[in-house]
């Protein structure tokens, strides 16, 4: 068993085709059996030895399901943090930024409240704009809308959808913050902060790989 290995037994990522179900995991000396949403199954953990883990693939080919690969990730000295990961959940940070960008904006409409001439200044972005001003009220209601709808959503979709889904909604929030740019010192603190956690959940629905399935 896993439990009773060296700490220096090495630690393999084994991918077939096809799904298994948790109950062959004695059948593959207790290793992890992950299911991926893209059909295959990834077997994970410490095999003490190449004896082993030439054992396990007979295992593999015994039940007739094709290999995909395996990999030498490390000792059973990894295997905490790879349990690390497989628990982080990527859907439930992208909400949490999604959360803080809304709540920013939303502070950045309230600060420019008390700006002096601020109805002026709407008029003079409705003119350059070429829109008029409830046609740019309607432009912010909208973006406003999105960012509340990835709160949601990052939690609800599917990985591969989830992930473009962020990645485009926060560039296309970002091009948004910094168009309708004003000079006002607080604007351009908050603005950096939201265009930092968009570019966060950028990086993260980027390189999000599903293990937490």
């Amino acid at each position: 068993m896993m439990d009773k290995l060296p700490p220096t037994a090495p630690f393999y990522e084994i991918r077939i085709k096809g799904h298994l179900d948790a109950q062959w995991a004695t059948w593959f000396d207790g290793l992890n059996i992950t299911l991926e949403e893209d059909g295959t199954t990834l077997l994970s953990g410490p095999v003490s030895d190449q004896a082993a883990l030439h054992g396990l693939l007979k295992k593999v080919r015994d039940l007739g399901m094709s290999l995909i690969s395996v990999n030498h990730v490390g000792s059973k000295q990894g295997e905490t943090q790879m349990n690390s990961i497989k628990k982080f959940d990527t859907k439930a940070l992208l909400s949490a930024l999604w959360i803080v960008v809304m709540i920013n904006m939303l502070k950045a409409d309230i600060l420019s409240l008390n700006i002096p001439g601020a109805a002026e200044e709407v008029a003079r972005t409705s003119a350059s704009a070429g829109a008029s001003i409830p046609q740019l009220m309607l432009v912010g209601a909208v973006m406003g809308q999105i960012g509340i709808a990835m709160i949601v959503l990052s939690r609800v979709l599917k990985y591969g959808i989830n992930r473009w889904v962020n990645i485009v909604a926060s560039l296309v929030t970002i091009a948004y913050i910094w168009g309708g740019m004003a000079t006002y010192p607080h604007y351009i603190f908050i603005a950096v902060v939201e265009t930092l956690c968009l570019l966060l959940i950028v990086w993260f629905a980027w390189l999000w790989r599903n293990v937490e399935a």
